[in-house]
């Protein structure tokens, strides 16, 4: 490679990543010369409301078609489907972070170059490495927005078990305490509930087995097991005292990983606080040093 094409090609990718980045974000716009043209052609309404696609969701459509079915390269589809993300977006997401990363360290070799008046081919590695750092961080990501969802999920989920054992007190069947205990909250955990037992209902399916199959699908265990309890009232069994301790083992769950929680943030709390001492004990023993040294 010449002294030439060194000197240029930094900023020749920088400059490229960066009309990426502009031509992703721009508003798009439309020529009045087109839009006045269309005014006398005929429109043909739609049969519904159509959603206009942005550029990142084709460029995410596009890598889950044809990136190979390899199982670092794979989608999460469980976490995925667990916080309502979609697979294109989420390979947007990946495509903007890789971009990023690899246009960020550009700017070393462009300020070496503008410093020194040298190139250096050595300056352009990290920005595949950075690309390639930044787009597997969106998995690692989404896997931690997922643990915490689950997390989540086990929490509400004592709350519901207790509130359907509580309303099995009354003249009510199993099916109803469900559908009806999932009314009594707004969170999404209740949200996604109530979808599941509608489309339940609409195809047909009994509840108890929609939340094994949600269970599942989302990697969710206490929904699984919540499903196969209920399925025990179809042989006429008395469900108050299993979900009452389903709910108290969910509630232990929660206590412990709140420990594992809160334990694992003292621990990484504990290096800053040394160093800082550190800090502390070095400014206060300077003066004394330097003078020590300096009587000598």
């Amino acid at each position: 490679m010449t002294v030439t094409w060194l000197t240029v090609l930094p900023g020749v990718l920088f400059g490229i990543a960066l009309g990426v980045i502009v031509l992703a974000y721009a508003p798009q716009t439309v020529r009045t010369s087109d839009a006045l043209a269309r005014l006398g052609e005929p429109s043909v309404s739609a049969a519904g409301p159509t959603v206009q696609l942005t550029r990142w969701d084709r460029v995410g459509s596009w890598l889950a078609q044809h990136l190979p079915a390899i199982k670092f390269l794979a989608p999460p589809t469980k976490d995925l489907d667990l916080l309502e993300m979609s697979v294109s977006y989420f390979y947007a997401s990946k495509a903007k972070a890789a971009l990023f990363g690899f246009a960020a360290p550009l700017v070393l070799p462009i300020f070496w170059q503008l410093v020194t008046g040298q190139a250096s081919a050595m300056l352009l590695a990290p920005s595949p490495i950075f690309a390639i750092v930044l787009w597997f961080s969106v998995d690692t990501n989404v896997k931690a927005r997922a643990a915490k969802a689950r997390q989540e999920v086990t929490r509400f989920m004592g709350v519901y078990l207790q509130t359907v054992a509580v309303a099995l007190l009354g003249n009510t069947t199993p099916d109803t305490a469900l559908s009806e205990t999932a009314n009594l909250s707004d969170s999404w955990v209740f949200k996604r509930l109530r979808r599941e037992y509608a489309a339940a209902d609409l195809t047909r399916v009994s509840k108890w087995d929609a939340l094994e199959n949600l269970g599942k699908q989302l990697d969710v265990p206490p929904l699984v097991e919540l499903g196969r309890t209920m399925r025990m009232s179809e042989a006429h069994v008395s469900l108050r005292e299993q979900l009452l301790a389903s709910a108290d083992q969910l509630r232990d769950q929660v206590a412990a990983a709140t420990r594992k929680d809160a334990e694992r943030v003292t621990r990484r709390a504990t290096v800053p606080v040394y160093l800082t001492l550190a800090v502390l004990i070095v400014l206060t023993l300077l003066p004394s040093i330097a003078n020590l040294f300096l009587h000598q």
